[in-house]
């Protein structure tokens, strides 16, 4: 973490609380119900018919609104980083996106960057379930994962509920989310 810079994202010391069944119970609530949304919205899904399709974080996705990004976190290619469009000062940020295969995957993976932990599903199934925590490295480097076995030829849907330590987001307690599909077709 040499080349990350000063910012007030970066804690003084790595804090981690223990994960409850009621707070899993109330996350998969509140991806039911964004789900819900998501699928009471009339939109087009992204089309994913090239060789190699990258899908990142911005505001056409459901309920993001693009933020400034913090001298502290990765830059994630493909993405800018968001939050709740909503209410760009709420301790939590719960956006989607829906996109369409039309071939078979080869591979496929997920970059996530998010300050502080998100709980993150693709076609209803958890693919990142952190527990609740300031981890710089959750945001600089970010994490990387393989996400093929998630994913169908048709209808795909990406539920990302970001969440900000302890407190609302602030500009003393900054918070943001960018994520960027690459996914590559046969």
């Amino acid at each position: 973490m040499a080349n990350v810079k000063k910012s007030r994202a970066i804690p003084s010391k790595v804090v981690k609380l223990k994960r409850s069944a009621e707070a899993k119970s109330k996350i998969m609530q509140m991806y039911r119900n964004h789900a819900s949304r998501l699928q009471a919205r009339a939109v087009q899904p992204i089309e994913v018919n090239q060789t190699t399709t990258v899908i990142g974080t911005d505001d056409t996705w459901f309920n993001a609104a693009v933020i400034p990004q913090d001298p502290a976190w990765v830059a994630v290619p493909g993405a800018n980083y968001v939050w709740n469009a909503r209410d760009l000062g709420s301790q939590t940020a719960i956006i989607s996106n829906t996109f369409r295969i039309t071939r078979r995957i080869n591979s496929a993976r997920l970059l996530l960057s998010v300050d502080n932990y998100a709980a993150v599903f693709i076609n209803g199934r958890a693919v990142v379930f952190d527990q609740p925590q300031n981890t710089p490295s959750f945001f600089n480097p970010g994490r990387t994962f393989n996400i093929g076995g998630f994913l169908r030829r048709g209808s795909n849907d990406i539920v990302i509920i970001a969440f900000n330590f302890g407190a609302p987001r602030s500009p003393a307690n900054p918070a943001g989310v960018a994520a960027s599909l690459t996914i590559r077709l046969r």
